[in-house]
This record gives C-alpha cells, sequence and structure tokens, in this order.
C-alpha cells in the first residue's frame, strides 16, 4: 500500500469520504444485470459464503497457531471473512432488487479498506519478510502475497467509491456488483492462500527467538479494534452490531456441525465395535467347529485306522474353516463399510439441511 495511504489510515475510525444518504434499508428500483464479475462466492474455498456457515474449522484459525502474532492474524481473517459474508449477502439482495442495508454495505468496505491495510497487512508483510529472508523456498510466495497486499487496496478503494457514487445516485446497481464482487473474491483467495500455503510455513521457519526481535516492531503493537474490540467506534455501531450477530450465529452453526459430526463419529464408533463383536463371534464359530471335527477325525483313526492320512484330513479340516472364516469376515467388512457410508451420507444431509436452514432465515 502507500505510504501516504497507510499514513492516513493510521486511525480505523477515519472520517468517511462520502456522506450516506440512504435510510438503514433501501430499494433500489433500477433494473440490474448479472456480471460474470459478480457477487459468486469462491465455492470450495477454506474462506467462502457457504463454508463460513457450515464448516467448523473457519472458526478455529485463531486456536491453530500456538504463538500470539499468528494467532492474531488468523483471528483477524475470521473477523474479515465475517464482514465479506455480510457484503455477500447484501450484494445478493442488490442483484434481486431487494431492499438493501446501505450501512453495512458501505461500512463493511469503509472498514475493510481501513483497518486491515493500515495494521493488519502490514504486520504481515513483516512477518512474511522475515520468513522470506530465513526460507528462501518461501520467498516468492511471500513477494506474491506483499504485492497482493497493495492490488487489494486498490480493488477495496474502488468498490468503496462505487458505493459511495451508488448512494449518491451517481451510479445503478449493476455498476456496484462487479467492482465489490471482485474485491470479495479477491479477499477469499488471498485469505486462503495465506493460511493454507504460508502461515504453516512461518510457524515452522520463525523460532522463538525470531518471534521476540519481531515482537520488538511497532507494527507488530496490539492496534485496537473499532468494530471486533473491547471499544467499538461510534461510526462503526451499526456495523459492529450486524457483525457480532453473524459471529455468534456462526458459532452457533459450528457447534451444530461439531454435534453432527460427534454424533456421527459416535455412532461410527458402535458400527465398528458391533463389527468387532461379529467378527469375534464367527472366528469362535469356525475355531469351535474345526476343534470338533478334528476331535472327531482323531477318535475315528485310533477307532477305524487311517492314522496315516490323519494330518492332511485334519489339514482339510482347518483349512476349510479359515477359508470359510475369512468370507464370513469378508462380509462383515462390506457390511460395515456401507453401514459407515451411510451414515456418513446422513451426516452431510444433515448438515445441508442445517445449512439450508440457516440461509433461509437470514436471508
Amino acid at each position: 500500500m502507500p505510504a501516504a495511504k497507510r499514513a492516513s489510515a493510521s486511525s480505523a475510525t477515519a472520517k468517511k469520504t462520502a456522506t450516506v444518504k440512504k435510510t438503514a434499508t433501501v430499494k433500489k428500483t433500477a433494473t440490474v444485470k448479472k456480471t460474470a464479475a459478480g457477487n459468486k462466492s469462491v465455492t470450495g474455498q477454506a474462506y467462502s459464503k457457504r463454508n463460513w456457515d457450515t464448516v467448523a474449522r473457519n472458526l478455529r484459525g485463531s486456536q491453530l497457531s500456538g504463538h500470539p502474532v499468528l494467532a492474531t492474524l488468523y483471528a483477524e481473517h475470521r473477523y474479515m471473512a465475517t464482514l465479506l459474508k455480510l457484503l455477500e449477502s447484501q450484494l445478493d439482495q442488490l442483484e434481486q432488487q431487494e431492499p438493501v442495508d446501505a450501512r453495512v454495505l458501505y461500512e463493511s468496505l469503509h472498514y475493510l479498506t481501513h483497518y486491515p491495510d493500515a495494521f493488519h497487512h502490514p504486520r504481515e508483510d513483516l512477518v512474511y519478510q522475515r520468513a522470506g529472508e530465513l526460507d528462501a523456498s518461501l520467498a516468492d510466495s511471500v513477494d506474491t502475497l506483499q504485492r497482493e497486499h497493495d492490488h487489494l487496496a486498490e480493488l477495496g478503494t474502488k468498490a468503496l467509491q462505487c458505493v459511495a457514487a451508488w448512494q449518491e445516485t451517481e451510479l445503478d446497481a449493476a455498476d456496484v456488483l462487479a467492482p465489490v464482487g471482485d474485491y470479495i473474491q479477491a479477499m477469499y483467495r488471498h485469505m486462503n492462500a495465506e493460511e493454507k500455503l504460508v502461515f504453516p510455513e512461518i510457524e515452522r521457519v520463525l523460532s522463538p527467538e525470531d518471534w521476540r526481535e519481531l515482537e520488538q516492531e511497532d507494527l507488530l503493537a496490539p492496534a485496537p479494534d473499532p468494530v471486533f474490540g473491547p471499544k467499538v467506534s461510534r461510526e462503526y455501531k451499526n456495523l459492529a452490531r450486524k457483525a457480532r450477530r453473524a459471529l455468534r450465529r456462526g458459532a452457533e452453526d459450528a457447534a451444530m456441525v461439531e454435534w453432527i459430526g460427534l454424533e456421527a463419529l459416535l455412532e461410527g464408533v458402535e458400527v465398528l465395535s458391533i463389527a468387532s463383536d461379529n467378527g469375534r463371534a464367527v472366528a469362535r464359530e469356525h475355531f469351535d467347529a474345526a476343534t470338533d471335527e478334528t476331535r472327531q477325525l482323531v477318535k475315528s483313526a485310533f477307532k477305524d485306522g487311517g492314522m496315516l492320512t490323519l494330518g492332511l484330513r485334519c489339514g482339510l479340516v482347518s483349512g476349510g474353516h479359515y477359508v470359510g472364516f475369512l468370507r464370513d469376515l469378508g462380509s462383515i467388512v462390506k457390511e460395515t463399510g456401507r453401514d459407515l457410508a451411510e451414515l456418513r451420507s446422513g451426516a452431510k444431509d444433515r448438515m445441508d439441511l442445517l445449512f439450508d436452514q440457516a440461509t433461509s432465515s437470514r436471508n
């Protein structure tokens, strides 16, 4: 990000560049044309609208790192993803010509283009630079992510300007979809790349001594978050209410997902326990049958003769029961596999139902 912009953004509650003239809920009557760069989520990614609603791992980021600085970066990603989700919901409504919360649309972008660019990205750049110096294999990834920070700042500024112009009725709704949608998708991709490719490597590369040296830098000093911090800025009070409600709902959804997963796990353990019991029972049946038949063969050999072939006949009996045991065991394994597949399918159906219900209730 240009130095001038970072200097001007040192306060996360910088004065807005445009006055929001619309009420909290507005109706745009202009025809909205769908665009290829509209408000589509990055499906299949760790951060996306659907996954943020339903996948518990997105709520575990701050627990994945043992160092406070990296844990803070994970947590800030969670906050940004919450606001991106709010932005997406507003774009969905705008695209469908439904009532839009203009303040959420503007304030989300205002926060994302001020606080993260002033504090979050510079902290990442500092950590990335040290990691790249220590491990040459990270240099390309680090350089790419650092350049993306400047690109994200440009995309965010453009999106904010378009929203401000739309609020002043200088732009149609269709002209807002593409720039805001591009910014959302770029942010999702960027955070995914950081958490999947670089953050784990940073934990591997940086030693406790490296972290101690980095902590001496002013950029890594804690900065109060004007939306998610202990003291909410008056400028962002409306957004803070919406965002914190979304976080609580996300935590509730995560708890439900974890419960569904735990329930499926317990049922799976029960299926495996039953399979184990059945396997032992089958093994006992074949062993007892083989023992009885062998005992009968020995008695018959002593009584009627045939000692020369006794070993062969006993071997055939044991071999036959062994083959029978393997056949029965294979059936048990196959049935257990089907039962576990049904459990996974049932858990997935319940999670999909949870997502559908959450989506319908929030829209």
